[in-house]
């Protein structure tokens, strides 16, 4: 179809609300849902309406406020499965954590930051608030500091600033950290392939994530355990360490090349 083809108005209008809330990666109002997407709020309400009956949107009974409903995820889960570099993570991890009975899961990069696409829960569940479509930190996780360590897009050196300044950014999940601490542990996940977090942000949990790249050595996405930190260890001798190691290169290994960029961007 040529690119000035007539569209349908309607559907363009509900994607600016959708885009709106997946910028805002926070339940909103009314007022700033139809400000951000640029309706007036009686218009921007019809539109909810339906996008609510479809399931692409969800509304709090008691707060009223608005957020991304079940349907949307549902057609994230299904371009993932569209993605063979994506799909062969969610197979490799789903085994590594019936493997090791630990959590485990994949996150690609999203309009703020790293962002969770799929969780595999262990054996014993942690009482995390983790899901699919979690925001990490950059700098305070070890998931984002492997983005910050391997992934070279610009926004990823621009989602850092954000993240080091004093107000950090309430959305994502990460502990707020200083420059020097930062660059050191960025260093340090660049020389060992893999970047660890000991009992921070979350008390008694550790976790590991290693960078998975597509068969050009494009950096994809990251894999990742978590874990107490008296059932996983992230020393450099640990042995689910390894095994993470060891599933990041069998993803690669597992897709032709060229099959596997787009999972770059959820």
């Amino acid at each position: 179809m040529a690119g000035g083809a007539r569209g349908i108005q309607s559907i363009e209008i509900s994607g600016r609300i959708l885009q709106a809330l997946v910028d805002a990666a926070a339940p909103m109002m009314l007022k700033d849902l139809g400000q951000a997407a640029d309706l007036p709020p009686a218009q921007c309400h019809a539109y909810l309406t339906s996008l609510r009956h479809v399931g692409l949107v969800h509304q709090e009974p008691h707060s009223g406020l608005y957020s991304m409903g079940p349907f949307a995820m549902r057609l994230g889960i299904g371009w993932l499965r569209s993605s063979p570099l994506a799909a062969a993570a969610i197979g490799a991890t789903r085994a590594l954590t019936q493997e090791l009975g630990i959590m485990s899961l994949v996150a690609v990069w999203g309009r703020h930051g790293p962002a969770i696409v799929h969780i595999n829960t262990g054996i014993a569940p942690l009482a995390l608030n983790l899901r699919q479509g979690t925001l990490y930190s950059v700098t305070g996780t070890a998931t984002g500091r492997v983005f910050a360590a391997f992934d070279p897009r610009p926004e990823v050196t621009q989602q850092i600033a954000v993240n080091l300044g004093a107000d950090g950014d309430s959305r994502a999940l990460g502990s707020h950290m200083t420059r020097d601490s930062f660059e050191r542990q960025v260093a340090e996940a660049r020389a060992c392939g893999y970047a660890t977090a000991r009992g921070a942000p979350i008390p008694d949990i550790n976790a590991v994530s290693v960078p998975v790249h597509d068969a050009d050595g494009t950096f994809a996405m990251a894999i990742s355990l978590i874990g107490r930190t008296a059932e996983l260890s992230v020393e450099d001798d640990s042995a689910a360490v390894q095994a993470l190691l060891d599933t990041a290169r069998a993803i690669t290994r597992a897709v032709p090349q060229g099959n596997g960029a787009s999972a770059r961007t959820a």
